[in-house]
């Protein structure tokens, strides 16, 4: 009898886990089981990690591996919410939902955390003007710029209201919110 409860639990998620992935993702729980099912048959131990995320990434993003490696170093850090170096199933699909199907103001915070990479709570120029690199060689519009540090330069002009060299959660939301051309540059999540 043991063994058949350990076993429904890894077979499906609790009444819980239902509840609070509906809330967080507006999902019904048919959508949440059938991930969740997808979910276990790449990582059975119920956790990605990042091997397994780009190979994952890669198959729901219909993308090349070469254009995926190159930021999902980043993206991974962003699902992993909590820190400790594999995502599990709760933090990918609030992730995956929030950023595929969710409200711009929800993906802005996500693409916020792609750039914040020292968790500073801050972006720097530096970590716009890496991520804008990749960012750029992902969707092919790296031609369009002289290069990366000269579209920072130029979004930051726009979005540090302030001029500290530092953009805070606020003024990158709030700018990107205002601003649909730095909106889609700054968020991949944008469709």
């Amino acid at each position: 009898m043991g063994n058949h409860h350990q076993h429904q639990l890894e077979e499906d998620l609790s009444l819980n886990d239902y509840r609070y992935l509906m809330k967080q993702t507006h999902l019904t729980p048919h959508v949440i089981q059938g991930w969740y099912r997808e979910f276990l048959s790449i990582c059975p131990n119920g956790h990605l990690t990042k091997s397994q995320f780009i190979k994952f990434y890669i198959q729901l993003e219909n993308s090349s591996t070469k254009k995926v490696e190159s930021i999902v170093e980043d993206v991974f850090q962003a699902f992993d919410r909590n820190g400790n170096h594999r995502i599990d199933f709760k933090e990918f699909l609030i992730a995956y939902a929030l950023t595929s199907i969710g409200e711009p103001i929800d993906k802005l915070h996500y693409a916020f955390s792609l750039f914040d990479k020292d968790h500073s709570e801050t972006i720097e120029p530096n970590e716009m003007i890496d991520l804008l690199e990749k960012l750029c060689t992902i969707t092919g519009q790296k031609k369009l710029y002289k290069s990366s540090a000269t579209l920072a330069c130029d979004i930051f002009h726009t979005l540090d209201l302030d001029h500290n060299q530092l953009l805070t959660r606020d003024e990158f939301i709030n700018g990107c919110l205002k601003n649909d051309f730095i909106r889609r540059m700054l968020s991949p999540f944008e469709t």
